[in-house]
């Protein structure tokens, strides 16, 4: 397959070169630099909300990159941090924490914790081997997760490490910090919290002997070396939960809540402002209950704030923002979808946002009066910041149309936004809320890959669940008497669309050398992949196989009835999910010619109990659902030519998800499978190399096989 490969390079080089006013090669696409500009990211406020901080990070993720300094008022750029000045082989800085104050910064450099004054000076080190680091308040001590324990460190009037849990281990105790699964399928950040006065700290406490010790295997060195990762299979034990508070002065360390007798998940824990009230979530391990819990500050007195049922599933939900008065904002997903919600301090809930899907509760401005929300506005392909009065109205402050990626200053008197649409590079500007103003934070967008681009169309394929949102790019110099070759691109998971008008950067590109190479470039979200309608997520509640692949044989069944399509020649490709849809689609549909799946899962006992148990349930409890969800078994019904690529380090989608599907093709004597594997590499397959190597295989792939 190597060998076969880089044979073919100096043809496929031609081919990517071929077609008149081509301008996009591997070369540019994959190249450091992103030919639509490197852009602000994790943008990260000072509390004061005058300056962020934020990286230009690059197309490859090893590559170390500065910390910038940006003045919001004044509008000044400047490094903060060069990690060249760490020494050779340092990373760009992690971690970074604002002090309460505004004037220190606290951040890691290859696990080593330093706090830096944003004046100037000489760094002060604190401690190696550090994650999660947070400062107390009170901005006297930074807390930090070491060895799976809690440590903090007082800052004044000298610097002083105290140890304030023990028993941690990495593979079987966590003390304060997180396994693989809550961040991945919760959203938890962090497994601390810090008390409002400093003098406590509520953790989570992770048992994870209970849980699968999966291998992971390092192929490259003579003696192959394995490394065992905590990945709870679906139907398997998942690690033992605690939640406990430790008061710093003394050392003293109590139970809150055990979520282990009961099989519970604790997605999010903080601490009510100005209060000592703990408020946790509770969410069961079917994910069809939920209750966010107030416990009152001597640990007993429990009310429960809210609870949530559905016969199916019901998704986790952020904690409550809090106002005077006893009344509190929600984000709640009631009435079809999501939206912000007031409730009062009799319990009462008001929905102050529309129908539309609202995403996240971004901040508020400083009278606590007006909240700033992320939504799916005025289009479910839109992504817009709305200030939403508590008393009347909304007002969209992205009007334009397409993808504006903010983040809020504390107090909501600026914002950054990073907008784009499938048809314009992305640009970063920081807007003034009050009057709108923009100032483009970098140069402009690239205007010149923008002229490059073949337009990507947007419409809709009316089906028996409503429109369903699909594009299309055609190919350069489209004749539409000619019969075109097409290629679906597809995730197809739950909420998960792929048609929202925002640029589709690397694979975006991909996308547009494909139709230089002569393709149609079509994608449709099926009715499970909408985020506006509830209902038809449903779809897939044990079903996922079927329910995904349905809007996928719409898409097929539309397209081949175009006049310029050839019906013989429909491809499909995708990622993760959409690898397993790809996968799928060729042993489940007649309708596709060839795939290719990148990292798919193959059968749903491989993947984690959070994520497919929410959908699927147990396999013990419903085999039956499993079995018709899974490749496996259909493995003899593969219909057409397959291409799988994988990464050897996968920790998200493990290569027994392939490995399982390949023996499957083995014992069905089927023979038009090709398989690419990448060394060392995870489920991102990050890399300029290995990015390089995967599009350009799959490209040199497709014009073999369609």
């Amino acid at each position: 397959m190597l060998r076969r490969f880089l044979a073919a390079l100096p043809v496929l080089a031609l081919l990517c070169a071929a077609p008149a006013g081509a301008q996009l090669t591997l070369d540019t696409v994959f190249g450091v630099t992103p030919p639509w500009g490197s852009q602000p990211s994790r943008v990260t406020w000072a509390p004061d909300g005058n300056s962020f901080l934020y990286v230009l990070q690059t197309q490859d993720p090893f590559q170390a990159v500065p910390v910038h300094l940006y003045d919001a008022r004044a509008h000044d750029d400047r490094i903060l941090i060069d990690p060249r000045g760490y020494g050779r082989g340092a990373g760009t800085p992690g971690s970074l924490v604002w002090s309460p104050d505004s004037h220190s910064l606290a951040f890691t450099i290859r696990g080593k914790l330093y706090v830096r004054s944003i004046s100037g000076g000489a760094d002060t080190t604190i401690d190696t081997r550090v994650s999660d680091p947070q400062w107390s308040p009170c901005g006297d001590a930074i807390a930090y997760v070491k060895s799976a324990d809690l440590f903090v460190a007082s800052l004044a009037p000298k610097l002083s490490i105290r140890r304030l849990t023990r028993g941690g281990s990495a593979d079987r105790i966590l003390n304060g910090g997180l396994d693989w699964v809550y961040p991945e399928e919760l959203g938890t950040a962090h497994g601390f919290a810090l008390a409002p006065d400093g003098k406590s700290i509520a953790y989570m406490r992770m048992d994870e002997r209970p849980v699968t010790a999966f291998p992971i295997v390092d192929f490259m060195p003579v003696d192959n070396a394995v490394s065992n990762e905590k990945y709870p299979l679906a139907g398997e034990k998942n690690p033992k939960v605690v939640l406990r508070v430790v008061t710093l002065a003394s050392g003293a360390d109590s139970l809150v809540y055990n979520a282990g007798p009961s099989d519970e998940y604790l997605p999010f824990f903080a601490w009510q402002p100005n209060s000592p009230n703990l408020v946790y979530e509770v969410l069961d391990r079917a994910q069809k209950h939920l209750r966010v819990v107030l416990r009152a500050s001597n640990l007993h007195a429990a009310e429960v704030l809210y609870n949530q049922s559905d016969d199916k599933w019901v998704d986790d939900i952020p904690l409550p923002a809090w106002l005077s008065g006893g009344r509190s904002l929600w984000m709640l997903d009631r009435d079809g979808t999501n939206g912000l919600y007031l409730r009062d301090a009799s319990g009462n809930l008001k929905r102050l946002t529309g129908a539309y899907r609202s995403d996240s509760l971004a901040g508020l401005d400083g009278a606590n009066t007006t909240a700033y929300v992320t939504a799916a506005y005025p289009t479910r392909r839109d992504r817009a910041l709305l200030a939403v009065s508590l008393n009347a109205g909304v007002t969209n402050l992205t009007p334009a149309a397409g993808a504006h990626n903010v983040s809020l200053a504390p107090g909501g008197v600026f914002f950054v936004d990073t907008h784009s649409t499938l048809n314009d590079p992305p640009q970063t500007d920081l807007v003034t809320t009050a009057n709108r103003s923009v100032t483009a934070i970098l140069a402009l967008r690239n205007e010149t890959l923008r002229a490059e681009l073949l337009p990507v169309e947007m419409f809709s394929v009316p089906s028996q669940y409503g429109p369903l949102d699909a594009t299309m790019i055609k190919p350069t110099g489209f004749d539409p008497a000619r019969k075109y070759p097409v290629i679906v691109y597809v995730y197809g998971g739950p909420a998960a669309p792929t048609t929202a008008d925002t640029f589709g950067e690397q694979r975006g590109l991909y996308h547009q050398m494909l139709a230089q190479n002569g393709f149609i470039v079509f994608s449709i979200d099926g009715p499970a992949s909408q985020i506006d309608s509830d209902a038809n997520v449903r779809l897939l509640y044990h079903n996922f196989g079927p329910g995904s692949l349905l809007g996928q044989e719409i898409g097929a069944r539309y397209v081949q009835l175009l006049p310029y399509v050839d019906p013989a020649r429909i491809g499909i490709w995708g990622w993760s999910f959409g690898g397993y849809e790809t996968t799928y689609a060729l042993t489940h549909s007649p309708l596709f010619k060839a795939g290719a799946a990148v990292a798919p899962v193959t059968d749903w006992h491989f993947y984690d109990t959070i994520y497919t148990e929410r959908y699927m349930g147990k396999p013990q409890d419903d085999l039956v659902s499993y079995n018709a969800s899974s490749v496996l078994p259909a493995a003899a019904n593969l219909h057409g030519d397959l291409l799988i690529s994988h990464g050897t380090s996968d920790d998200n989608v493990h290569m027994a998800n392939t490995i399982s599907l390949l023996q499957s093709f083995i014992d069905a004597d089927k023979t038009n499978v090709d398989f690419m594997v990448y060394p060392r590499r995870v489920h991102s397959i990050a890399g300029i190399a290995q990015r390089r190597h995967l599009y350009g295989h799959m490209l040199e792939w497709w014009l073999k096989h369609l």
